[in-house]
């Protein structure tokens, strides 16, 4: 099954190189191994108005749909602290600190503030099919 490789990824704090990757890593190696997407390394993310948001490629769905591939990212206090991937279905593939990566549905996390992302390369894609 392809998402074995995901789940023998193991919590590596600044983790870049698998099997050892932090929660941006994890959705750095989706998006580069099942979407064929190379996302910056160094990137935290981060989601700000202007420049930095056009930069990163990524746009917020309105309303929240998660969609195969899409990046979900909790907020706390208006600002982010952890991101997965949309596996569709109301499930995420994440990691966390001292844990493998796991499967989890997104209605049992329970953080403050949820907001979900998709690629213009991803919506590119789903547009041509």
């Amino acid at each position: 099954m392809w998402l074995n490789h995901y789940l023998l990824i193991r919590h590596t704090p600044n983790g870049r190189k698998y099997p050892f990757l932090d929660c941006w890593g994890l959705v750095r190696e989706f998006h580069r191994r099942e979407l064929g997407i190379e996302l910056d390394e160094c990137t935290d993310f981060s989601i700000t108005e202007g420049y930095e948001k056009e930069r990163s490629g990524f746009y917020e769905i309105e309303p929240p749909h998660c969609g195969f591939g899409d990046v979900i990212a909790f907020f706390r206090h208006g600002v982010i602290f952890h991101v997965g991937v949309c596996l569709g279905g109301g499930r995420m593939l994440h990691t966390g600190l001292n844990r493998h990566c796991r499967i989890e549905k997104i209605s049992s996390m329970q953080f403050v503030e949820i907001r979900i992302y998709r690629h213009t390369r991803l919506s590119e894609r789903k547009n041509e099919t």
